[in-house]
């Protein structure tokens, strides 16, 4: 019988391990649509579902912006996905879902306050973001989810989007002071 050294062990246990990560890996990532995000959450569990997706930036980051997009499906993920985040990945599912605001305000308000707070997806986006890193790049947004949020026809809506309104408007108070802007 041949005799194998304990770094030879090591090396392959260390590659067995690598192969069974990158398989549970492989198989979250396998399709990535809302039905196979949302069922994995169901299946092993939200906080396990978002560490992986966050740990690969591409992925993480693609699906903030189909989140954004405003389809409902996509925001119905977010909502899944809400339950597994931390505070890192909770604040960028809510900026995700305050983008969604320039797309379908209707689809935003009806899909994701189970799980957001109307004050945290009616606000400011992210200054971090290239997107809007100035003044008047996140002014630009603000007022763009403003007039997206006005336009919002459905008066089973009306209170929502009023006091979605004053977030958004008192959110470029806190952008003004972000930016060293007297007002």
């Amino acid at each position: 019988m041949k005799r194998y050294s304990i770094f030879t062990i090591f090396m392959i246990a260390i590659f067995i391990s690598s192969l069974s990560c990158a398989t549970d890996t492989e198989q979250l990532h396998y399709q990535l649509t809302p039905k196979s995000i949302i069922h994995q959450v169901q299946s092993r569990g939200a906080e396990v579902v978002v560490s992986e997706l966050y740990r690969d930036w591409n992925i993480w980051n693609s699906i903030l912006k189909k989140i954004a997009s405003a389809d409902e499906d996509w925001l119905r993920t977010a909502v899944a996905l809400r339950a597994g985040s931390d505070a890192g990945t909770s604040e960028m599912l809510e900026l995700s879902v305050g983008e969604a605001l320039e797309n379908n305000p209707v689809n935003v308000f009806r899909v994701t306050l189970k799980a957001f707070q109307l004050n945290s997806i009616c606000s400011g986006p992210d200054v971090d973001d290239f997107r809007y890193n100035s003044y008047e790049l996140s002014i630009k947004a603000i007022n763009q989810r403003i007039r997206k949020v006005s336009a919002v026809t459905d008066r089973t809506l009306e209170s929502t989007c009023k006091k979605c309104i004053h977030h958004l408007e008192a959110s470029k108070v806190e952008i003004a002071r972000f930016y060293g802007i007297k007002k």
